[in-house]
This record gives C-alpha cells, structure tokens and sequence, in this order.
C-alpha cells in the first residue's frame, strides 16, 4: 500500500472532511497527517502532534482488514524518521481494545478516553528517573510546578512541605508549552531549593498530561475536555508515580484566580483523598502571588515591577541576555500558563 504525504490546503481540507464523517476534528496542532487512498477515495489517515498519533480514522468499508495495523505502522516508521521513538495515542474508550491489540501498552483508562504508550513504558522511564536522581524508597510528599516563572508563591508551598516532611520530590513540569523554556524553569527551581536538603527538584517527563496535544479531536464539550484532561493526570500521577516514588502526600497551593486549576485540585481532593491537600497561597498586599501576575506586571511595567514577587534566582536570570528576550516576547505576546 502507497501511503501519500497531505501538505496541500486542498488535501487537507479533504482529510478534514473524511474525520467530519468520523464526528473527528483535525486539529491545528498537527505536524503530520499521511492517507491511503482507493478509486481516488480516501480510506485510511493517520495524523501525529509531535510524538502523539491522533485523528486516526478509516473507512467503515474497510475495517476488519488489518488497515489499522499498516496505518499504525506506517506511522511509527515516519516517527521514527524523525528520530521520534516514544509515542503516544489517545482513542475513545470504546476502541481500546483495537489498540491494545496492537501491542500497545495502556497507561490508562476512563469512561471516555484511553490513553496508550509505544516504545517504552511508563514504569520504565520512572524507574530510569528514580535511579537517576538516586531517589531512596522513604516515605515522600510530592509537589508539581510549572513555575513560569518561579514565584517567591512557588518557594513558599515547596518550603512549608519541606518543613512538614522528611523527603519532598518537586516535579517541574518538562512539558515546553511555557514561556519559560523547561531547562530555564528547571535550573531556576533547583537553585531556588538547593538550601532545603530534603527537598530533590527532578523533571515531571512527559506522563503528567501536556493540555497541548490533549485531544480535544473527538470530545466536543470543552467542559468535558477539561474534566478528562484533569482526571488522566491525576490518575498517571496516583497509579505511577505514588507507587514507584512512594509519594505519601501531595500538596498544592490553594487556587483563587483559574478555574482550569481549581479543577484539578478538586479532582485531586476526590482521588487522593487524605493524602491531597492544599496550602494557603502567599500574598502581597493581600494580593496571591502567582506566575501570571508576574508576567502581566513584567509586559505593562519591566523588570523591577516583579522584584517583591519572585525568588532571587528568578529576577536574576531576567537581567541575563536570555531573560531580556524573554521579557520582550512577553512584552510582544500575550503568555499563558
């Protein structure tokens, strides 16, 4: 079979309205969409987002004709060309089973949606991060920061959890979807917490669920969309990472500006139990301090409006030339998360 390549506006308009018959939606996000065509009709698409395989969808006439193997396999193959070979595919809870079939290994599984790994696991690549940080097997609470950019609200929860326990594991979300590049935010935290002995800065890796590729190509209900979303992480997070890292708590600071966080705090309260629970934020001037109140005040009025609000490491790597260039993108774009 001759899978062909879908660059032209026309092509993927008609990718767009084969997935419409499907009730799937081609996402903007998607870097590469391949098709398999018969009698000039499409049959068979596959697209990918990254390292994510999304919008795969094929003829009901030709189902039950292995298509969804080749199709899968072809699309490995062009992953893998693109030095691509840890990959992800979300599908309706419904069709699980077909990939599974497949050889894929499910991560998880609620009543909407199904998320599976090929290429590694995640028990693998946690276990590899466990021994890598030399992460003993005592007892740990567990904090996750975006830290875009670290806030001096940031030191406070990681601080009070330290102060509460005898080891803490700090993730920082590794997902590039920020403002702040990954490595800035990692080497920002880690020299932030470098005076707290207990406490070990390790990267989240990419399990705990980017929002970005999350598919929202077969879930039309936004609310819904933010709901699974929520309910994977924190399914990932208690099903692997509570057990490989023996996370005994998680804590989060309390959250009184986005709706989307105090979502997953309360999906968090519902699934963690005892074991959640929320740290009041720290404020000035009675004001939470947060990461967007900081790059709202660095866009309308630079870099020395934000010295009460962040951590010394912080304000110092927005004086260097990669912060200043960072400080202008802000200046020029509106930045979320």
């Amino acid at each position: 079979m001759l899978f062909q390549d879908v660059v032209l506006d026309e092509e993927k308009h008609e990718v767009k309205q084969f997935l419409a018959t499907f009730k799937l939606d081609y996402e903007g996000d998607i870097d590469q969409t391949i098709l398999l065509k018969e009698a000039n009709k499409i049959i068979a698409t596959a697209s990918t987002s990254h390292n994510v395989i999304k919008c795969v969808a094929i003829d009901p006439t030709y189902q039950g004709q292995n298509l969804l193997a080749t199709l899968m396999s072809e699309m490995i193959k062009r992953l893998a060309s693109r030095g691509i070979h840890h990959y992800f595919v979300y599908t309706k809870e419904e069709q699980a089973h077909l990939f599974k079939a497949l050889g894929l290994k499910q991560i998880v599984l609620t009543m909407e949606v199904a998320l599976f790994e090929g290429g590694d696991t995640i028990q693998n690549k946690l276990q590899q991060l466990k021994e890598t940080y030399k992460i003993s097997k005592k007892p740990k609470a567990a904090v996750v920061v975006n830290a875009n950019p670290m806030t001096k609200g940031h030191f406070h929860l990681i601080k009070t959890v330290a102060e509460q326990h005898e080891a803490v594991l700090v993730f920082v979300v590794s997902e590039e979807r920020s403002i702040f590049p990954f490595e800035v935010r990692f080497k920002i935290v880690k020299d932030a917490c470098k005076e707290l002995e207990n406490v070990t800065v390790l990267p989240s890796l990419e399990y705990l669920v980017s929002y970005a590729t999350f598919p929202k190509y077969f879930m039309k209900q936004e609310s819904k969309i933010r709901e699974e979303h929520a309910l994977i992480d924190v399914l990932i997070f208690k099903e692997y990472y509570m057990k490989i890292f023996n996370i005994q708590h998680r804590y989060v600071g309390e959250e009184p500006i986005s709706p989307m966080t105090e979502m997953y705090n309360h999906t968090m309260r519902k699934y963690l139990n005892q074991r959640f629970h929320i740290i009041p934020r720290k404020t000035l001037n009675n004001v939470p301090i947060s990461a967007s109140t900081v790059r709202k005040l660095l866009k309308k009025n630079g870099l020395d409006a934000i010295s009460p609000y962040v951590v010394k490491e912080t304000f110092d790597f927005l004086q260097t030339s990669q912060g200043q260039k960072i400080i202008e993108s802000i200046k020029n774009h509106d930045a979320r998360h």
